[in-house]
């Protein structure tokens, strides 16, 4: 429970810091053109990016010490066997899925070439496999369920992406939202 509400501290710091910097740009490129809306949804989208890698790479010491004991688990959904599931659940699958959700909702806002699920899915999954990928070597674990609820995360964001397009397609600020207009 403490690394959710460490997530969440993390996050909403993150962004009342970058609003305030933030500002003044806002005001700039509102002149040169730029709609606020549009311009809130590409900053969403670079702060859902930076909170990925701090929490895959900076959220815990990297250690690149020889003969570290570096942890692989390939075997699917494997924390279901263990005596506290639940608790492994909430505390690591959770946030890894909450992470991953403004992810799959600010890909297809931001980048045309992104707004089928398919392009989506597969970039949240290549995204996820380098992570975990690139944690095996630096000392984190390696761990296929991380790289499954990370997808589930990004699909629950399309999942949302998906139902505000079908819902307000055909509204002024979905259209604004999207940069079509």
């Amino acid at each position: 429970m403490h690394r959710i509400f460490a997530y969440v501290e993390l996050a909403l710091i993150f962004i009342i810091i970058i609003c305030i910097l933030y500002l003044p740009f806002l005001f700039i490129l509102k002149k040169r053109g730029h709609r606020p809306i549009r311009q809130m949804v590409c900053l969403g989208f670079g702060c859902s990016v930076f909170l990925i890698i701090y929490a895959a790479f900076l959220f815990m010491p990297i250690e690149f010490q020889l003969g570290n004991h570096f942890s692989c688990n390939l075997i699917p959904l494997h924390f279901l066997i263990e005596e506290d599931s639940m608790r492994l659940f909430v505390t690591e699958k959770v946030p890894n899925i909450m992470l991953f959700i403004p992810l799959g909702l600010f890909l297809p806002l931001v980048f045309k070439s992104m707004r089928s699920g398919k392009k989506t899915m597969l970039c949240a999954l290549a995204l996820t496999c380098c992570i975990e990928f690139i944690q095996f070597f630096i000392g984190r674990s390696a761990d296929i369920d991380d790289v499954i609820t990370n997808f589930l995360g990004a699909l629950i964001g399309y999942a949302l992406y998906s139902a505000g397009n079908v819902l307000w397609q055909k509204t002024n600020f979905w259209q604004i939202l999207l940069g079509n207009k």
